[in-house]
């Protein structure tokens, strides 16, 4: 590998280090959870973020380290989801002190197809210290480390806590009878995607991170969608990793496809992006998404570019710019809004796309 590459060291520095956080707005008083049942927790510790150069890219590899948790618990009343911290209860998986291991990716760069974006910008290096962002040329390889909080528990703990969620939901006189109508909701998959180390082992620890906010029942899967995408300019050379999905108590499996659109620059690149899973056997619901839009800075480390953790992913913006592309379209409930952009809401695509 070249280490003057300027184009793999510019996407390096700009697009390092993207993870859409597990971050929520919490109730102030506490409910009470499900006894005897050790809970996913919310932690606040230091996140580290290692970016590795390889011949075509980098491996980006995240690690966590606990400060302090503290036990979620879920409650529905009315149809309505409310979580809140638990004191005086813990999660013995996950400890304070300890270091969680979130898995690496290893991202491919297009050199050529990031080439074009940045020549739109007659001088990055001045745009870029325009915005006043604290981004600097370091060796490689780069780590990056910044106060965080997420979201953390075994993936068996996940799923069952998103288990409990539904059956409470379905349960609930004000949302029953949206069951036959709202297949997202009465699936048995996971309503968010989720970062690990190994999520195929039910013991392995993972952390929450993005509500599924699309759903396609149209006879097709997750690559034709991506193409019928492209096909109308949803395209975008940013690299991106992986996030998985629960399909069921017992399989766990990354996205499909990537589908991306890119936002042409007026500073630094950034695009939309929707994380795409096939389905099996689920009633009226052949794929799901995850989709957001990667903030300017595509949330590099918090610290080091010195604008705070509270990144704006535009999780409901994104949905929409997705589904004003299909036809018969219906935005359902979900309950799954885990960060202040996500309303809980996902859009049901059961049209064609619109050429």
């Amino acid at each position: 590998m070249d280490d003057e590459n300027p184009t793999r060291r510019r996407a390096l520095q700009i697009f390092g280090t993207a993870a859409i956080g597990g971050t929520m707005s919490l109730g102030a008083t506490p409910v009470q959870g499900t006894n005897g049942v050790s809970r996913p927790v919310l932690a606040s510790g230091t996140r580290t973020i290692r970016r590795i150069p390889t011949d075509d890219g980098y491996i980006r590899e995240v690690k966590f380290e606990i400060e302090e948790t503290d036990p979620i618990s879920v409650e529905v009343r009315d149809g309505v989801v409310t979580t809140n911290t638990e004191s005086g209860s813990s999660n013995p998986a996950v400890e304070p002190g300890s270091t969680v291991d979130l898995g690496s990716d290893e991202m491919t760069v297009d050199e050529q197809a990031i080439e074009v974006q940045l020549s739109e910008q007659t001088d990055v290096d001045s745009a870029l210290k325009e915005t006043g962002l604290d981004i600097t040329r370091r060796d490689d390889p780069d780590v990056i480390e910044y106060e965080d909080t997420t979201i953390l528990g075994t993936v068996e703990q996940h799923y069952a806590q998103e288990m409990r969620t539904r059956d409470a939901l379905l349960a609930d006189d004000s949302v029953s009878t949206q069951a036959e109508s709202n297949p997202l909701l009465a699936a048995d998959c996971s309503k968010y995607t989720y970062n690990g180390d190994n999520p195929s082992d039910a013991d392995d620890l993972a952390e929450r991170t993005a509500p599924i906010n699309v759903a396609w029942d149209t006879g097709t899967d997750a690559s034709d969608i991506q193409a019928e995408m492209q096909n109308i300019g949803w395209e975008s050379p940013w690299p991106s990793g992986d996030k998985y999905i629960l399909e069921d108590e017992s399989t766990v499996k990354a996205q499909d496809e990537h589908i991306k659109k890119n936002i042409t620059p007026t500073v630094v690149p950034t695009q939309y992006h929707v994380r795409a899973y096939d389905l099996s056997g689920v009633d009226n619901l052949a794929v799901i998404g995850a989709g957001h839009r990667d903030p300017a800075d595509h949330n590099q480390g918090c610290e080091w570019v010195g604008i705070g953790c509270d990144v704006n992913w535009k999780v409901s913006e994104t949905r929409e710019e997705v589904s004003d592309d299909w036809s018969n379209v219906l935005t359902k409930w979900a309950g799954n809004a885990n960060v202040d952009s996500a309303s809980g809401n996902y859009d049901y695509i059961r049209g064609d796309i619109r050429s």
